[in-house]
């Protein structure tokens, strides 16, 4: 297959019709009218083999499409690329990416984004494609949905799904579609949960352990990460490391005013592959001055933060877990009270056991932990974690709920 590159001009923002190619209702990717016609009209076939899905703000999943040329005579083509998704996709939210025949590397399709009915990123591969009579030619892409740049991510909106449409023109002026397809590609997202959270605990007193759960069940990759986990201002939060030790893990103040800290699980720009799950192990506690009464442990996950913005990128939260703070008085038995008196110790039944006749009943006001005190939490009560618009991310007091938004400065 011979290339030959081109120069395009960088990539812009429009909000008028697309210049590249007008999509119809009916889903057919119309070109801009032919310049020329050529004396006997060029054919080819397109197939395409896109990616069942992509991961939300995750790194693009490759895929191929392949031309096809069943004429006598090597002919050369063109390749137009258009997606579309929901109204609330911004810019900068969809990449498409092909490998350069000439020296192997990943290079962008330069997309215009554009706007009506629905959201438009549309463009042609900037490298002519030569297929031999007969033959056919396999062109390796990939497509992603990063919502935003590295360290500079978006989540004003959020989409289901991505319409992909390719069209295969020919390279004598004509612009004219010989063979198109289309393809919805699915858009999923990682997830983050807690498991095993005590419902209750002490302040000043021994630290609760649970698990944080992060999955990425998507094709993605994932990078630049801050796995995230809200607490108190009281609390003082450490995760096990490899070698069976604890780590103390700093308290990171969000900008808003009364907002409560968090604490990076597995620092700030990690990452995950795909289909893998990471569980840190986590113990809080809360010192002797903590208010008694319920507070909240809340997972989420950031995508692109900023490198001075902590806590703005591309969001993804779930609702947070419940744990009952209760004073360290409260778990003190009375002192006895004296007498001058030898109390009387009655004999023990026959048919009771003596350790137990005599054993000292727990106060009723600190019962033992039992399994079923333990809070539900983990994936299967997290909401979906793909909204097709916003949800409001309060990173103050109270619940804490799925977010796709770009923060505020």
């Amino acid at each position: 297959m011979s290339v030959t590159t081109r120069t395009h001009r960088p990539r812009r923002t429009l909000t008028r019709a697309a210049t590249l190619g007008v999509v119809l209702a009916g889903g057919t990717l119309l070109l801009p009218a032919p310049a020329a016609f050529a004396e006997v009209a060029p054919q080819a076939k397109l197939t395409v083999q896109a990616p069942a899905s992509v991961g939300f703000a995750g790194q693009p999943v490759e895929f191929t499409e392949t031309i096809s040329n069943p004429t006598a005579e090597a002919a050369g083509y063109h390749l137009w690329l258009d997606t579309t998704s929901a109204l609330g996709t911004p810019p900068d939210a969809i990449v498409i990416d092909y490998k350069d025949p000439a020296d192997g590397a990943w290079k962008s399709v330069p997309l215009e984004f554009t706007t009506a009915e629905a959201a438009h990123y549309g463009g042609m591969l900037p490298s002519d494609v030569t297929v031999p009579a007969g033959g056919s030619t396999t062109l390796k892409l990939r497509i992603g949905a990063p919502m935003g740049r590295p360290h500079d991510g978006a989540s004003n909106g959020g989409f289901p799904s991505i319409d992909l449409r390719s069209a295969v023109s020919a390279i004598d002026g004509s612009h004219v579609a010989l063979d198109q397809s289309t393809k919805t590609i699915g858009v999923d997202s990682i997830t983050t949960s807690l498991a095993h959270v005590p419902a209750t605990a002490v302040a000043g007193g021994a630290p609760i352990e649970f698990d944080a759960v992060l999955a990425n069940p998507t094709l993605s990759d994932y990078i630049n990460v801050g796995n995230v986990l809200f607490t108190d201002p009281h609390a003082t939060v450490q995760v096990r490391k490899a070698d069976g030790s604890w780590s103390k893990l700093a308290q990171v103040l969000p900008s808003e005013p009364d907002a409560r800290p968090g604490v990076y699980l597995e620092g700030r720009d990690s990452s995950i592959r795909t289909g893998t799950t990471t569980t840190t192990r986590v113990r809080v506690s809360f010192d002797a001055t903590t208010p008694a009464g319920d507070t909240e442990l809340s997972p989420c996950v950031f995508v692109n933060e900023g490198k001075d913005t902590p806590f703005r990128g591309t969001t993804n939260c779930v609702r947070g877990t419940k744990v009952k703070v209760t004073a360290a008085a409260a778990t003190q038995s009375p002192a006895p009270t004296p007498s001058t008196t030898a109390p009387t110790t009655p004999a023990p039944s026959a048919s009771v056991p003596a350790a137990t006749a005599s054993a000292t009943r727990p106060p009723s006001d600190a019962p033992a932990a039992t399994d079923d005190q333990l809070a539900e939490t983990g994936a299967g009560r997290a909401p979906a974690l793909l909204a097709a618009g916003a949800s409001l991310l309060t990173a103050g007091g109270g619940a804490l709920w799925l977010a796709r938004r770009r923060r505020s400065a």
